[in-house]
């Protein structure tokens, strides 16, 4: 069974302070997403990109979206921000049930357990998660936080948050 990544986007791979996930809808939903080009380049910042792609080269998992992004984009919009977005490797192994949130304002450490309950399998997933404490602070001192990369905000996913996840699902095979 591949690792999982559940991926939050804010704080993670999004830092731009312009480039909000409203910004992205209404670019999404203008008819010409097309036209955004300064947008789709700096979405998701380079270098956290480049962070999560290694990530993928080595573990080649599968991605449950667990940001709030994903409450009010469908799959076909969350795989399409991720290809305009560099991340086309994401969009293209996104999981069958793709989204651990299912509402605005639930709590991320409920949404990411009831996923894995929902989605169990004969033998533990593999998997990290990539959030910030913002937005997964109900991560913390949870039966999850051992499997948690916590990014700061406004910086994101950086080489030391690459190299804790690494460390982290490797730590899993050998279990």
């Amino acid at each position: 069974m591949k690792p999982l990544i559940f991926l939050d986007f804010d704080d993670v791979i999004a830092i731009h302070p312009d480039y909000t996930s409203g910004v992205v809808l209404a670019a999404l939903r203008s008819g010409k997403p097309h036209l955004a080009t300064e947008l789709w380049a700096n979405v998701f910042h380079q270098e956290l990109r480049a962070n999560l792609e290694r990530l993928h080269d080595e573990f080649e998992p599968s991605y449950v979206i667990s940001s709030t992004w994903s409450t009010y984009l469908s799959r076909d919009e969350i795989q399409e921000v991720l290809i305009r977005g560099g991340l086309g490797f994401v969009a293209a192994s996104l999981h069958s049930n793709w989204r651990s949130a299912t509402e605005v304002g639930s709590y991320r450490v409920t949404d990411i357990a009831a996923w894995l309950r929902t989605n169990g399998a004969t033998r533990p997933f593999t998997y990290v998660i990539l959030d910030d404490l913002s937005s997964g602070r109900t991560l913390v001192d949870s039966v999850l936080e051992p499997y948690t990369v916590f990014c700061d905000e406004w910086v994101g996913f950086t080489e030391v948050q690459l190299e804790r996840a690494v460390a982290i699902l490797r730590a899993q095979r050998t279990t």
